[in-house]
């Protein structure tokens, strides 16, 4: 079972906003220890709640931060409206299979298990989605494309930057893609003006 201590650290470590006020100075203790004694049914005191948060180890933190920082700082950020994405119910080596041969541009090809999702251009989407039976399209996606410094490859907590920077702008993420130091984020067509903006201000903080 978890110590008290790990139960608040954790639930510090995921909520970017907490995070960001906390390292600002801008949280009272007494009341964030109150917040998440109900936001996470702690079961514990007030005052052993505010003692967990006083010993988190807020200086490791920052300097994590400073590092994400220059990796994003030297990244190249690039969007692409009018995409879609292609579930396919179906293993991948059966779905390779059948495209085997065609032409498509712009391809992205995520697999798991028993299924593959395709990202494509809308117009290319339903073509291709007519060849695998059952496959389902989701239209009016946008591609942000983040390219970050090699470095990344051996640091720690990109991704989870990224999606937490989303997140606090209340973003959702429909797919994402990965061959890092590129990450490509699919969100809805009519997020991509925030998502593009929230992205490009991990660049310049």
């Amino acid at each position: 079972m978890e110590s008290i201590n790990q139960q608040v650290w954790k639930a510090l470590q995921t909520d970017p906003a907490i995070m960001r006020d906390s390292q600002r100075k801008l949280i009272n203790t007494r009341a964030l220890a109150k917040y998440l004694i109900n936001k996470c049914d702690l079961k514990a005191s007030l005052d052993a709640v505010i003692s967990s948060i006083r010993r988190f180890p807020m200086n490791d933190y920052q300097e994590e931060e400073k590092i994400l920082q220059h990796i994003f700082n030297d990244s190249v950020i690039s969007t692409k409206n009018n995409m879609a994405c292609v579930s396919i119910n179906m293993a991948p080596c059966q779905v390779f299979e059948k495209l085997r041969g065609i032409s498509w541009p712009s391809l992205r090809v995520t697999t798991g298990t028993d299924e593959v999702k395709i990202l494509a251009e809308n117009a290319h989407a339903d073509t291709i989605a007519k060849i695998f039976k059952g496959a389902q399209v989701e239209h009016d996606l946008s591609e942000i494309s983040v390219t970050v410094a090699e470095k990344a490859v051996k640091t720690k907590g990109v991704l989870a930057r990224i999606a937490a920077e989303l997140a606090l702008a209340n973003i959702n993420i429909h797919e994402m893609c990965m061959c890092v130091p590129q990450f490509l984020i699919y969100v809805s067509q009519k997020d991509i003006v925030k998502a593009h903006e929230r992205i490009i201000m991990l660049t310049q903080s």
